[in-house]
């Protein structure tokens, strides 16, 4: 059977799921896959590496930021699953966090992913027509990469 690994992130779930379900053959299992990005953090934890922090005003940024990406997580989980629901469709949901391109590349390979299905609302004209992260996906996956566009209309 033919697994795809449905990428989304925090807004517009419910139009990429549409647009997936529109392009994809209803007989693909689906993993739904959804990445915290720990970029920030990262970036605040460097920043302020630098500065002279002392008592709890780091840790204050740091537990703020990591509340805000358990609330987005929690947010996407139950718009998946009241999509699902509604369809009658049956999808693994996954969490991950770390760098989108690199979690998606990770778990496509220990999973034996058959397609990657994600949006992009890139405007996809110039001299770089696809976003960094997407261009990362498409140059390094070992299975099909479907970019769906239309879903940001």
């Amino acid at each position: 059977m033919t697994t795809a690994l449905i990428c989304v992130r925090g807004y517009r779930v419910a139009a990429l799921l549409d647009a997936a379900a529109n392009a994809l053959s209803s007989d693909l299992t689906w993993i739904v896959l959804h990445v915290v990005d720990t970029r920030p953090l990262h970036e605040v934890d460097r920043a302020l590496g630098g500065l002279p922090v002392h008592g709890p005003g780091r840790h204050r940024v740091e537990d703020r930021l990591q509340r805000a990406a358990q609330e987005q997580d929690d947010a996407v989980k139950a718009e998946v699953a009241a999509w699902l629901h509604a369809r009658g469709r049956d999808a693994e949901v996954v969490v991950s966090h770390g760098r989108p391109e690199q979690e998606i590349l990770r778990l496509a390979d220990a999973r034996g992913i058959d397609l990657i299905a994600l949006g992009s609302e890139h405007p996809g004209v110039g001299p770089h027509p696809l976003s960094p992260p997407v261009r990362f996906l498409i140059d390094h996956a070992k299975c099909d990469v479907l970019l769906l566009r239309r879903y940001a209309t």
